[in-house]
């Protein structure tokens, strides 16, 4: 068992208190505080206590096949293949998508690391310990029409009507609003803002007046952003705590605000169009975003006594919340461990390891059943393969 020291991020986009809170230390912050990031990434590994191994990615590079196992080894190749986070937004992350892996191959044959750097899908999961805002998925044609008819705004009718006979007409709208340039879409965007704050206070309290209230809140930090005209034409949602969304390739997302659990693939391909002050690639975004690829959300599903995992789509990893006094999920390969509350301790063969608030632990491939015990909020992470 490794202890894990995790690696805490400074994104402008992050919060002066929410991970300082978890850590137990003084806050506001004097930066904003992002990610607090718990795996072996290259931009951002985790701290060991390993003698001769300062990080975690050391380790991982010593002895690939012992840490990770044969399996994981063959199936992901010779780096941890998930990376677990603690996110904390104090205001809208970019609007963004990612690629399949097939996806991301294709184009790495002709432009090698200019758009993507690996050849690896990034699916992610993210849930709720706070309230947590977010837009995720594309609304159907019928939704986006109504909304346009309360805005009453003539631009963004013109918009919604031109897509009337197309093939796909949530992807065809999506094109025609990120095609709108320079004066008209600043223009376009001050229009769709002030329309939204007269129907969110106008009311009546429906979706969308919900979601107008949701796009003006995003406007305060991202002005003439064209993103926010974008944002109608998603799914807006507050997920309450324990409540959570598992993002595949191809569902347009941003993530707005509170504090969570997100476990990803291990990779940084990403695909941007606002909100955002980095590099946007708007043809790119339109060639792999899925329309109806909406995140899934859902609870925890019970597997076993005090054992639930938050189901997903992807092959690259599985989150379970595990109860103390009982063993953590035995699935053979690399498993972390995140004591998100409370004092626990993890027993093994190898020895025992304290866990207290926001503490994470890297256990390899080869560490065999590991007991739980204490009182805590404890997150595992695995590869899927049952509990």
């Amino acid at each position: 068992m490794d202890r894990l020291t995790p690696v805490v991020f400074h994104d402008n986009w992050g919060s002066h208190e929410a991970i300082a809170a978890l850590q137990g230390r003084p806050c506001p912050t004097p930066e904003r505080e992002s990610e607090l990031w718990m795996g072996a990434h290259e931009s951002g590994p985790a701290g060991t206590d390993r003698p001769g191994a300062p990080h975690l990615a050391d380790v991982v590079a010593a002895d690939p096949h012992g840490e990770l196992g044969a399996d994981c080894v063959a199936r992901h190749g010779e780096r941890l293949p998930f990376l677990l986070k603690v996110l904390a937004p104090g205001r809208a992350i970019s609007i963004q998508v990612h690629p399949t892996a097939e996806q991301a191959r294709e184009l790495r044959r002709t432009t090698g690391d200019e758009v993507y750097v690996d050849d690896s899908a990034k699916p992610e999961l993210l849930l709720a310990v706070e309230p947590f805002e977010v837009f995720v998925g594309m609304r159907g044609i019928d939704a986006v029409r109504e909304t346009a008819r309360r805005l009453r705004v003539d631009s963004f009718d013109a918009l919604v009507g031109a897509v009337e006979g197309a093939d796909d007409p949530p992807h065809a709208l999506l094109e025609a609003v990120l095609a709108t340039r320079d004066e008209a879409s600043a223009a376009l965007v001050r229009e769709v803002v002030d329309a939204c704050a007269r129907v969110a206070a106008e009311g009546p309290d429906d979706e969308t007046a919900d979601l107008a209230a949701a796009v003006v809140e995003v406007a305060r930090a991202h002005p003439d952003d064209i993103g926010l005209v974008v944002l109608l034409l998603m799914h807006h949602r507050v997920l309450a705590p324990g409540e959570y969304v598992d993002v595949a390739a191809g569902v347009l997302h941003s993530y707005v605000g509170g504090v969570g659990i997100e476990v990803l693939a291990n990779s940084d391909n990403v695909v941007r169009v606002g909100l955002t002050s980095k590099e946007v690639n708007v043809p790119e975004l339109l060639r792999i975003v899925d329309p109806r690829a909406n995140g899934v959300a859902g609870r925890g599903r019970p597997v076993a006594e005090g054992v639930e995992v938050f189901d997903t789509a992807s092959d690259c990893f599985l989150l379970h919340r595990v109860r103390p006094g009982r063993d953590l999920p035995s699935v053979p390969g690399p498993r972390l461990a995140f004591c998100l509350r409370g004092d626990v301790r993890l027993d093994s063969t190898t020895g025992s390891l304290r866990l207290r608030d926001a503490e994470s632990v890297f256990l390899p491939a080869g560490e065999g059943p590991v007991r739980l015990d204490g009182d805590g909020e404890v997150y595992v992470v695995t590869l899927p393969g049952g509990a």
